[in-house]
């Protein structure tokens, strides 16, 4: 197996077709189709099937696009490590993160690693829902995902460093009817809408929770949106609810508008926000600075929301 058969067979997985992949890569179509028989016969299956609509994957190509994804970004990776070495090279440092990390957190991490990093330095983002940028951390399209994780959470192949430890509380805008009220119940916040953001984050599963062990009907949404500036803004003179981090709240004048309601129980436990990235992937120093400029930040958050 050689480098270059991998990355023949990702261009014609990427593009669907021989022809197509063979003009990307400047080869003849004939060279390639060997290439992948070459590919095939070293892995002992068949990658890929031709359709009258084009080229697929088959389920073992599949499998195998993935790992071939990780090796060709962990080289590529590997090569920008050597690069900067020489002095040739970029740092350069591929985040993901949800909006909510890119508005409070990330900002002065960045600030905090440009104003020390060498010429030539940058950072790259990716926002997404959590499960995605995962899914992006895995194949290697980024290096680190910023975001809660799990107390105890445990992963053969990803790690986790903790950045700071945050609350998240229901909010409103600060002329709602329940701002100022004193140990309001599930009961109390069942008759607004809410604002709350896209997909199954665990937060939602747990507000969810919540109505349905006081007996009521599930939260009324009435948007869903993974912009945080938007939800505050949708918030604002208005009797809709949400969750934020306090954190965002104290820090962020945008959100200042907003309060956290005064709950009797909380609805979330404490909010670990860390950085994740793969045990086995290349830490490039670029990266171990990141990570160190983010922890500082963190501290500093946890400092000013005190």
């Amino acid at each position: 197996m050689e480098l270059r058969q991998l990355r023949h067979f990702q261009e014609i997985v990427k593009t669907s077709s021989f022809g197509q992949a063979a003009d990307r890569l400047h080869i003849t179509q004939p060279a390639l189709s060997k290439s992948i028989r070459n590919l095939e016969r070293s892995l002992g299956c068949q990658l890929l099937e031709r359709h009258p609509s084009g080229v697929t994957p088959t389920e073992y190509g599949r499998v195998f696009l993935d790992y071939a994804a990780l090796v060709t970004s962990e080289l590529d990776r590997a090569v920008e490590e050597l690069n900067a070495l020489r002095g040739k090279g970029k740092g350069i440092v591929r985040v993901g993160a949800g909006a909510t990390m890119m508005r409070y957190l990330l900002p002065r991490a960045v600030k905090r690693f440009m104003a020390q990093a060498g010429e030539g330095s940058s950072v790259s983002f990716r926002q997404g829902l959590k499960d995605e940028l995962l899914a992006a951390l895995r194949r290697g399209d980024i290096d680190l995902v910023v975001g809660s994780i799990a107390a105890g959470q445990a992963d053969e192949d990803l790690h986790h460093e903790l950045v700071l430890e945050d609350r998240v509380a229901v909010v409103a805008d600060e002329k709602h009817p329940l701002v100022g009220r004193r140990q309001l119940v599930a009961q109390d916040l069942e008759p607004y809408q809410w604002v709350l953001p896209e997909g199954r984050e665990p937060e939602n599963e747990r507000l969810l929770a919540v109505f349905r062990n006081a007996r009521l009907p599930a939260p009324r949404v009435a948007v869903r949106t993974g912009s945080s500036p938007f939800m505050a803004e949708l918030l604002k003179d208005s009797d809709y609810l949400s969750y934020l981090p306090v954190a965002l709240l104290a820090l962020d004048p945008d959100f200042r508008h907003l309060k956290p309601l005064d709950l009797a129980e909380p609805v979330w436990p404490p909010v670990m926000v860390g950085v994740t990235y793969r045990r086995r992937g290349v830490m490039l120093m670029p990266m171990r600075r990141f990570i160190n400029r983010l922890k500082e930040s963190g501290q500093e958050i946890v400092d000013a929301a005190a």
